[in-house]
């Protein structure tokens, strides 16, 4: 096959793989593990994408959940892993060990048709930095430019503090604190809930 009709064709096991995957299932795979080895044949490499995608081994299109399964795989569970298999407790450091500890979680996908595995390492996640602040390294000038809002602050603070006992004192005051209000607001006109309570 000539390498210019290769796109073309990769193209077409493509769109109809697709096409079939809910019709024929057992052509679709062919028809993408077809694809899989013109691209193993012209020497051309499969990105993770299209590795997580179809299965290597029968063609399969994995859609996690129907039929196939996703596993992230953390470090931790890699680690735990790896000394299960290790027999003896000494400490080796080997490189898959240093590769293991400097990759991201592992992707696993299980084909729902063969059951084969396809792992893909993602990259490391970037570290957190954290600054700590110094408060002996700040300016003398800046100290003072911070102290002008903090007394306002606290005047404001002081004022929220008397209207909430004020507020306090009129709770505990109860029915006479509402009495007195009303009275105080309204002239008399008749009878109310403080005549009665005197008598």
């Amino acid at each position: 096959m000539s390498s210019t009709g290769l796109p073309a064709t990769l193209d077409f096991l493509t769109d109809a793989g697709h096409l079939l995957a809910s019709t024929a299932p057992e052509i679709s795979a062919h028809l993408m593990k077809q694809r899989g080895n013109l691209l193993l044949e012209h020497e051309i490499p499969q990105s993770d994408v299209q590795r997580q995608h179809v299965c290597s081994c029968c063609g399969h299109i994995m859609v996690p959940g129907d039929g196939s399964v996703l596993k992230i795989e953390h470090k931790k569970a890699l680690e735990k892993k790896a000394s299960r298999s290790v027999k003896s407790k000494s400490k080796i450091i080997t490189p898959s060990s240093i590769s293991m500890a400097t990759c991201g979680p592992t992707k696993v996908l299980t084909c729902g048709h063969c059951g084969r595995f396809t792992k893909i390492n993602l990259p490391a996640p970037a570290s957190i930095s954290r600054r700590k602040m110094k408060k002996e390294g700040w300016p003398k000038a800046a100290s003072m430019e911070t102290k002008a809002p903090q007394d306002s602050a606290f005047s404001l603070k002081v004022t929220a503090n008397a209207n909430s006992k004020k507020r306090a004192k009129s709770r505990k005051a109860g029915l006479q604190a509402l009495l007195d209000a009303s009275q105080s607001s309204r002239p008399e006109l008749g009878l109310s809930l403080a005549d009665f309570r005197k008598s």
